[in-house]
């Protein structure tokens, strides 16, 4: 404007305004003469007359003035008035007021943009943090499950390695333990059908009273069999003779499990079980004379089942023998076997081999440990195949 000012292009200037005023937020435009007097106006009704300022504005100097006032149609107005100088000389001033609304309403704009574009971020962040959550729970979810089957005896599980981190190192551990317990739960298995399970769980949890290796100790030996079994095995079929075993091992097996006893060996169609080794009982002899009453009740209920199918009855005798053995492991390093030795137990196979069928024959030793506890017949001094002296039985 300057130039058009020292020209008094008043023209020019109109178009300047005019032009000035094509946006919107400018409120007006005037441009004044050194004199004060208006040559262009955004309002042409004040061209040609002094200048005005709104009420409460300073006057404009020789330096350049912001300031900012309300009007009522539009609102904040940021006034500038800037002097007009050439070469040092005064030659007028320009008036220009913009509406503060419009920085408002970008501001505003702004702010809302910022607050979705926050809260987009926000959900995204909360969407990926869950996904993320869910990738990396999956697998501890799996352990806990995994674990959950452990505790109910389901030892079949087998999780899947997806990562190699730290919960892909802490899942092959488990894997790992799975497979030992399912080793060990075989093991306890196949050993439950020697011994009894309460036994076997016994030696698992105290593993340091097994005694594997040899060691004298007390025990009580059982031997049971079935008198007159070869000619009884003449007169069936092979199928029957199997089956008449199964029966008989069945019922000496699980008697000698319910208490406790530990299955030594088949001998045929006798059975040996010894009591207080592996696992020691102070009351060896007591659980040893309880098995073998169980024993023949066991057969008097087989024998009547066996008579109601038309077949024979069988009859079993019984020696029971307390004494000192060596119990542990004999055989080789490719086939061994647990076993009692010792002057009892041959003792207790004798008592056996002179039991009467239906009769329990028990050493003298043996009924010191049961006394109060039976009734019994002496039937004195006899003299056993192996042994010099005679036997109190």
């Amino acid at each position: 404007a300057k130039s058009s000012l020292l020209a008094s292009d008043e023209l020019t200037l109109n178009v300047l305004v005019k032009d000035a005023m094509k946006d919107p937020d400018v409120a007006y435009v005037a441009i004044a003469d050194e004199n004060g007097t208006v040559l262009a106006h955004s309002d042409v009704g004040e061209i040609g007359k002094p200048i005005t300022r709104p009420a409460g504005l300073e006057q404009l100097g020789s330096e350049p003035l912001v300031r900012t006032y309300k009007t009522k149609p539009k609102g904040e107005v940021i006034d500038f008035a800037m002097p007009l100088v050439f070469s040092d000389t005064p030659v007028g001033a320009l008036y220009l007021g913009f509406s503060k609304q419009a920085i408002t309403d970008a501001l505003a704009h702004a702010f809302w943009r910022a607050v979705i574009i926050t809260g987009a971020m926000v959900v995204v962040g909360v969407l990926g943090a869950i996904g993320l959550s869910n990738l990396l729970s999956r697998p501890i979810f799996r352990l806990v499950r995994g674990t959950r089957a452990i505790a109910e005896g389901d030892f079949n599980v087998a999780l899947p390695v997806t990562s190699r981190d730290e919960l892909g190192t802490l899942t092959e551990s488990f894997n790992q333990m799975a497979r030992s317990l399912r080793e060990k739960e075989m093991i306890k298995h196949a050993f439950t059908r020697y011994v009894a399970r309460e036994v076997v769980e016994e030696i698992l949890k105290d593993p340091e009273h097994l005694v594997l290796t040899g060691e004298r100790r007390e025990a009580t030996v059982l031997f049971c069999d079935i008198p007159g079994f070869t000619p009884l095995s003449e007169r069936m079929s092979p199928e029957d003779v199997v089956i008449l075993l199964n029966e008989f091992y069945t019922l000496m097996i699980e008697t000698v499990f319910k208490h406790d006893g530990t299955l030594d060996k088949f001998l045929g169609d006798a059975v040996m079980a010894v009591f207080g080794a592996p696992i020691s009982h102070p009351d060896h002899a007591v659980r040893a004379v309880r098995t073998a009453i169980a024993m023949q009740a066991g057969i008097a209920a087989l024998n009547d089942a066996r008579m109601r199918d038309g077949k024979e009855r069988i009859q079993v005798g019984i020696g029971v023998s307390v004494g000192e053995v060596v119990a542990g492991t004999v055989g080789s390093g490719e086939r061994m076997e647990y076993t009692v030795i010792g002057d009892s137990v041959n003792l207790a196979s004798r008592l056996e081999s002179n039991a009467k069928p239906g009769r329990i024959l028990i050493s003298g030793r043996t009924y010191d440990k049961v006394r109060n506890l039976v009734e019994v017949v002496p039937l004195g001094p006899i003299k056993v195949k192996g042994k010099e002296e005679q036997v109190e039985v």
